[in-house]
């Protein structure tokens, strides 16, 4: 079930990916790995993010419903002194 206290995620063609927090703040995209570190965050993953899931559903229209899309992020690593506590 969904909480009202749960960040939205939303996708506009013209506008790719957003987010905000529970209460309406502004909201930024981040790779995080199996240990919990940032390794980047930034409007360039939710770029990346968005033209991977666009591309896979194409390719999925396309009958190539199998295929892996890969696209690298450019967002910039962050070092742990950048990370919000």
């Amino acid at each position: 079930m969904k909480s009202s206290n749960s960040p939205t995620i939303s996708a506009l063609s013209y506008e790719g990916l957003t987010a905000v927090t529970a209460d309406g703040r502004p909201a930024r995209f981040a790779l995080i790995d199996e240990e919990g570190k940032v390794i980047a965050a930034g409007e360039e993953v939710a770029k990346a993010a968005w033209e991977t899931s666009i591309q896979a559903y194409r390719e999925f229209l396309r009958g190539n419903g199998h295929m892996r899309v890969f696209t690298k992020a450019e967002a910039q690593a962050l070092d742990t002194h950048h990370v919000a506590s």
